[in-house]
């Protein structure tokens, strides 16, 4: 990398990143105060990549690799400075997640999927909203041919080798076809053979650009394709415009740019590797080419032994970190003396733009709204149908206790002076058996989607409103047939005499309760970012719904707070629809205590309303108390994903 890029370049400057770092100071055993720094992670890193260069990152633990990949591809969250440009033209992270694809150092897809579903998939959402399913197919089908996957292209993922879900991630970040990729450690927890594999086949993608075919599917096809949209226009027209011309006008099997970090390369993949940059402490000791830098060390007297293997050569020589030596200042004070000058010259300066100064350009556009909450349905049903042996034990647990309930409970098919209580208890019962088993059946959705969905999120693939309505929806169906089963058999065991107005009745309030008990468990899941924190978290809150719902304690003793428990309205409506129209119950000669004559009086006993209106305002109550639940969850999860990033 002695010379100055003329083709396609990516140039960082200057780039610098800082975290927060606390620290409690102790005065005493009582007294103390917490301080906070910022930790300086990444130091004034400078450098460039062009198309066509393959890159290895190295450095031991700690030495700012996957930050400095991170960082130029703009996918950190926190205190970033410095810029990032492509021939000039100042990109921020929405043009960078358009021109650049981030591999992440783990694998992260939907493990029940094939690896030709998941293509498939994701094609939908990374290709132009007019593609065919025809160009979509096509395109996978090469992908995985590309990527050296067609064996196991109808295999699904978790049966998928270490090295073949490594190139899975990478067919599906190519299916926008970018011209720069970022791997982050791409070969952690392969063997030499599947790492080897790994590394050929970017070797290939920077060397022989024909191997990909372009992201529509067909070179011929009218409309660009995913990487030419909104992202290479500048305000200055010299610059931005000769940029754009090439870009635009530039063959779609382009040649690839692609830097990844590297923990411990064999002599053999060091030897696929066109450059290196060689960091320690957070800086950037060395950046060129693997024959620059051999001769440049050779230079400052650091001479290869022979048989050695590169990588571990320039990794002890300028490890100061770790060392009690200064070879690395010394060799990154050398460095900068030959680049001096080269990261500052004036055509370097960004310029920022803004998206309606593209008027020229046809802008990629993705599927609708609507349509991304379609397809992550069908995906979270496909892979709840998957995993079969989960779901039949949820329903076994679930039918047992309907048919214990049933059973105690059998005895109860006329109103007495005797049965009104056991009726009443089974009542109380009820809600409770819905709505714990359902919301604690969907507190480790949100845990458990949480990298899949700051993954996607994060590179723009679809909406996060999108995968959360997307996440409701797929429950409401299984909130009503898991009620239906559990009211309907106990309900022919015990209530069957009153009719079946009644049983939809209190079938379709005990519903709602369980849709409410849905976003009530989504709610708790997204204040842990762990299922068995969650649980934790649940136990007081159950608590209090329950105290406040009337079983326990009296309603009208708490007047308002009372309405802030879904346990209340679920409570309300079913004692309404069971007793508002039994008008007589007998009171037998010689009964002690009071008697209740009909149906009134019992709701009037547990403080519950009798206006006509109070069935349907109860429905209204879970309603809207479902939408608080899904409104706080919604915005705890978004929160959560901005505060701590995507990678």
């Amino acid at each position: 990398m002695s010379e100055l890029p003329t083709d396609w370049c990516l140039e960082w400057k200057n780039l610098n990143y800082y975290v927060p770092l606390n620290q409690k100071i102790y005065f005493n055993l009582w007294q103390s105060c917490q301080k906070t720094k910022e930790l300086h992670l990444l130091k004034n890193a400078n450098g460039h990549l062009n198309t066509g260069d393959l890159v290895a990152i190295l450095g031991c633990s700690g030495a700012g690799k996957s930050t400095l990949l991170a960082a130029i591809s703009q996918r950190l969250r926190g205190k970033v400075t410095g810029d990032v440009t492509l021939n000039g033209v100042a990109m921020d992270r929405i043009n960078m997640t358009q021109i650049a694809s981030f591999l992440p150092q783990y694998e992260i897809q939907m493990q029940t999927f094939t690896a030709y579903e998941h293509l498939y998939f994701m094609s939908h959402f990374k290709m132009h909203r007019n593609t065919t399913d025809a160009e979509k197919r096509q395109r996978v089908t090469q992908l995985l041919h590309a990527c050296g996957l067609q064996e196991v292209s109808h295999t699904r993922i978790h049966s998928l080798s270490g090295g073949e879900r490594k190139r899975l991630s990478l067919a599906e970040e190519l299916i926008t076809n970018p011209p720069f990729i970022f791997c982050d450690e791409p070969t952690t927890g392969l063997d030499s053979y599947s790492a080897y594999r790994v590394i050929e086949t970017l070797r290939n993608l920077c060397k022989n650009p024909q191997t990909l075919p372009s992201s529509n599917g067909n070179s011929n096809s009218t409309y660009q394709n995913g990487i030419e949209m909104d992202t290479l226009h500048a305000k200055n027209i010299g610059s931005s415009d000769a940029l754009l011309s090439r870009y635009v006008n530039s063959n779609v099997h382009h040649k690839k740019a692609i830097i990844c970090s590297v923990h411990q390369p064999s002599s053999e993949l060091f030897e696929l590797f066109t450059h290196i940059i060689l960091m320690d402490g957070g800086r950037i000791i060395f950046q060129g080419s693997s024959e620059h830098a051999s001769q440049f060390f050779t230079y400052l007297g650091y001479v290869m032994p022979q048989n050695c293997n590169p990588a571990d050569f320039y990794l002890k020589t300028i490890s100061d970190s770790h060392t009690q030596r200064k070879d690395g200042a010394f060799i990154k004070s050398k460095y900068e003396d030959e680049v001096c000058g080269r990261y500052s010259g004036s055509w370097l300066s960004p310029s920022y733009y803004k998206g309606d100064s593209l008027n020229n350009i046809k802008k990629f556009k993705k599927i609708s709204w609507i349509h991304q909450v379609y397809l992550l349905l069908i995906r979270l049903i496909i892979e709840e149908s998957r995993n079969i042996k989960q779901a039949v034990v949820h329903w076994v647990v679930f039918m047992v206790t309907a048919l214990t309930l049933a059973i105690m409970y059998s005895g109860l098919k006329t109103l007495t002076q005797t049965t009104i209580q056991d009726i009443d208890g089974l009542l109380f019962m009820l809600p409770f058996e819905v709505v714990f088993p359902v919301a604690y059946s969907v507190m480790n959705v949100i845990p458990a989607a949480m990298p899949i969905m700051r993954r996607e999120v994060g590179e723009g693939t679809y909406n996060l409103s999108a995968h959360y309505v997307a996440i409701v929806l797929s429950y409401i169906p299984l909130a009503f047939l898991k009620t239906f089963f559990l009211f309907a058999l106990i309900y022919s065991t015990t209530y069957y005499t009153r009719g079946f107005m009644v049983f939809w009745g209190m079938y379709f309030v005990l519903s709602l309760s369980a849709i409410t008990a849905t976003a009530y468990g989504l709610f708790v899941s997204t204040l842990a970012e762990n299922t068995g924190t969650a649980y934790e978290l649940a136990s007081p809150l159950d608590l209090i719904f329950r105290l406040l719902g009337g079983a326990y304690y009296n309603v009208d003793s708490i007047p308002f707070v009372k309405y802030t428990s879904m346990f209340y309205y679920v409570n309300e409506g079913l004692f309404y629809k069971f007793w508002i129209n039994v008008d007589k119950i007998d009171c037998p000669r010689g009964l002690k205590g009071f008697c209740v004559k009909n149906g009134l009086e019992v709701l009037e006993r547990n403080s519950y309303k009798t206006a006509d209106y109070t069935y349907w305002l109860d429905c209204l109550g879970l309603v809207v108390a479902s939408v608080v639940f899904n409104i706080f969850a919604f915005t705890i999860m978004r929160k959560y994903v901005k505060r701590t990033g995507f990678y």
